[in-house]
């Protein structure tokens, strides 16, 4: 992600002692006398930043110039005053170094700004729980502006290892704390770690609506950071595209595309083109899937990413499949076996079982129930409940014609299972539920499940 933008630290002393009395509001102790403010770190570094500058033959106003002032750099260089995360970005960005370097030495606890750099890195490279215990310890040290980051990172983090309901309290306190700050690009990356966790408790109409307030701000400027917007964008859509609204989805991707080519995050790309392809294939257009497909499993290639590589050899199977091309179908699936083994994701390997009997049972429905029962019994030993409910509807469509009442409880098993571990997959159960019924001639009960059907889509 690109620098926070939160603005940096007033450059008189009352200022400072109001930011940390407001800070220390949400911690409920007695602000501290200022001389507490200025610490051995803080001379550190600026001590630092001043060598460098004059280093590098930089006055203190070009050093601030355009976001700063000669005053605040000043203060800084003193020991005056704490840099914030931003300005060390900032300041470090121009005298071209790394942040880290300017405070100099392995992160301690007298240098919470970096340990706050190093969640940071960690949340970019996706290790949401070593990001979890470091922002959890880093209370003290940091001024009301970069605490206000660090729980906006803590959120983020309980958002990534699968821990929303963790991620909730923390930013409703982060957002009473940015309207005092009167912070309103803070509140609105808030919205956005919000709009994540609502996504992860599957609420798509919660998500939905708070992103499109974040890409509407975007549009307007309080965020000007094209990563964030580009980001945001992605997942307005790829959530759009869990709603079944292709036609919605499909628009905010174009815009999404249109963003890209100012940069280049070829992962986030890869998810996009992933998103796109998911979109054509709700709307019909199976051409489309595939073509957006192909380049999906481009860009994982390009970037090594076999696990990555290898769920999208998954879904492009299930397309071939649909599209009556089993050879290549057959293919993939081969392909993404032998990746799945060799980077031992093992659930990848059951969605890719799940795939194989489901394509195989197209055309031979004895082998491919045989299939779908070795798939069912594989996701429950590893605990993939996609998987599993996969292969649970599966054999339910293929037992519905020699026993009404054994696919029936099978349904139910599934729809039970999806209820308590994933949610999003109702709606393909009472919907291929209620085919099953039709194919029997139960026009009643296919009635029934197709209402069913309809109102996971509504909830």
């Amino acid at each position: 992600m690109t620098p926070t933008g939160i603005a940096p630290v007033s450059v008189n002393r009352s200022a400072v002692q109001a930011q940390l009395t407001l800070y220390l509001q949400f911690r409920k102790v007695a602000p501290p006398h200022m001389a507490q403010v200025r610490s051995a770190m803080v001379a550190d570094v600026g001590a630092r930043i001043r060598s460098l500058r004059t280093a590098k033959g930089l006055t203190q106003a070009q050093l601030a110039d355009p976001l700063y002032t000669k005053a605040y750099i000043s203060m800084l260089e003193s020991g005056r005053t704490r840099a914030s995360m931003k300005a060390l970005e900032h300041i470090a960005g121009v005298l071209g170094v790394n942040p880290s370097d300017l405070l100099g030495g392995a992160s301690t606890p007298a240098t919470p700004q970096l340990d706050l750099l190093e969640a940071r890195r960690l949340l970019e490279v996706g290790d949401g729980n070593a990001a979890v215990p470091l922002l959890e310890k880093l209370e003290e040290g940091l001024n009301a502006s970069d605490q206000l980051v660090r729980l906006r990172y803590l959120a983020a983090a309980y958002n990534m290892v699968g821990q929303p309901k963790q991620a909730f309290p923390i930013i409703e306190r982060a957002q009473r704390m940015a309207d005092l700050l009167e912070n309103a690009e803070e509140s609105i990356r808030l919205k956005a770690v919000l709009a994540a966790a609502h996504a992860r408790m599957y609420d798509y109409t919660e998500s939905t609506r708070l992103l499109r307030e974040v890409v509407v701000a975007c549009d307007e400027g309080v965020v000007k950071d094209k990563t964030f917007h580009f980001r945001r964008l992605v997942d307005l859509a790829l959530t759009l595209t869990s709603q079944r609204q292709g036609k919605q989805a499909l628009t905010i991707y174009e815009r999404a595309i249109e963003l890209s080519e100012s940069f280049g995050d070829r992962n986030l790309i890869a998810i996009l083109y992933a998103g796109i392809a998911k979109a054509y294939q709700n709307e019909g257009d199976l051409e489309g899937a595939i073509q957006y497909n192909l380049k999906s499993l481009q860009a994982y290639e390009e970037l090594g990413l076999l696990d990555q590589v290898a769920c999208t050899l998954d879904n492009a199977a299930m397309l071939y499949a649909e599209y009556g091309n089993r050879e290549r179908a057959n293919d993939c699936l081969r392909r993404a076996a032998a990746l799945a083994q060799q980077t031992k994701r093992d659930g990848t390997l059951a969605s890719i079982r799940a795939t194989e009997a489901e394509i195989l049972a197209k055309t031979d429905p004895a082998r491919g129930l045989d299939a779908a029962q070795e798939a069912l019994r594989f996701a429950r030993k590893i605990g993939q409940p996609d998987a599993e409910v996969r292969a649970l509807v599966l054999i339910g469509e293929l037992r519905m014609a020699s026993s009404a009442a054994a696919a029936k409880r099978l349904f139910q098993e599934a729809s039970q299972l999806a209820e308590e571990r994933v949610p999003h997959m109702l709606r393909v159960i009472f919907d291929r539920w209620s085919r099953a019924a039709e194919a029997r001639g139960d026009s009643d009960e296919a009635l029934r499940l197709a209402r069913r059907a309809l109102e996971t889509v509504r909830s």
